[in-house]
């Protein structure tokens, strides 16, 4: 039987659960409710889902602390929501682990596209005919339709969006890579012009990186952007 995709929407605006709801269901996504943050890290904490939509601003527990609290134990993908659109907010937001950030007011058909995006590149494929790519460097293996990272026989745990960084960068190793290039491909939209994303993710993912017994380095270009140095 096919996987039915369960999302949660934690928000308390409840005409933002209406509209997102009532378009879920209509992409076969099951969709559960919570309106302040601590109801949503409850119930994350005692139901698996495929994805979270999570508000910054929320009585009891904001965003920013419900979705620490769950870096601390789960890499399940987080989309979070905010009235302000401050740069400030969208930089936190990467900084604590969120996989991608969207300003309010939104519309609801960019948001189910969004997160059809997501569950389909962390979902495995059941109709899988040909062999699931593998990037090797060094140490460290990428499986690319699996979503993980390896690294000699210890997984790395790492967020959907860190695994498509390093995905990018791998597949373009020694390669110079500018931060639009990366916004392109790696968020796959115009992420508002916002470089800093880049920076804010690539720091992330350097911190959960062993410091030492690789092959590769994850270098600055400075006043360009990056690449994946491949030593011999």
């Amino acid at each position: 039987m096919e996987h039915q995709p369960k999302v949660l929407i934690c928000d308390d605006n409840i005409a933002v659960h209406e509209s997102l709801t009532a378009y879920l269901k209509a992409e076969n996504i099951q969709c559960v409710s919570a309106y302040d943050g601590k109801e949503a890290l409850n119930k994350i904490k005692n139901t698996q889902f495929d994805l979270m939509i999570l508000d910054i601003m929320m009585p009891k527990m904001s965003g920013t602390d419900v979705c620490r609290e769950i870096r601390k134990t789960s890499e399940v993908p987080i989309i979070m929501l905010s009235a302000r659109g401050e740069e400030f907010d969208r930089i936190l937001g990467l900084e604590i682990g969120a996989d991608d950030y969207i300003t309010k007011p939104f519309s609801p058909r960019e948001v189910v596209a969004r997160i059809k995006a997501v569950l389909k590149r962390v979902q495995p494929q059941t109709l899988q005919t040909t062999p699931s790519e593998r990037i090797v460097i060094g140490q460290m293996t990428i499986d690319v339709e699996c979503y993980e990272v390896t690294i000699g026989n210890q997984k790395i745990e790492l967020t959907p969006k860190e695994i498509e960084m390093l995905i990018y960068l791998s597949r373009n190793k020694n390669k110079v890579l500018t931060r639009e290039q990366i916004l392109n491909q790696v968020w796959g939209y115009d992420y508002l012009g916002d470089t800093r994303a880049v920076d804010t993710l690539i720091k992330r993912l350097r911190k959960k990186l062993p410091a030492s017994g690789l092959n590769f380095e994850i270098k600055s270009v400075y006043s360009i952007g990056y690449k994946l140095e491949v030593g011999s």
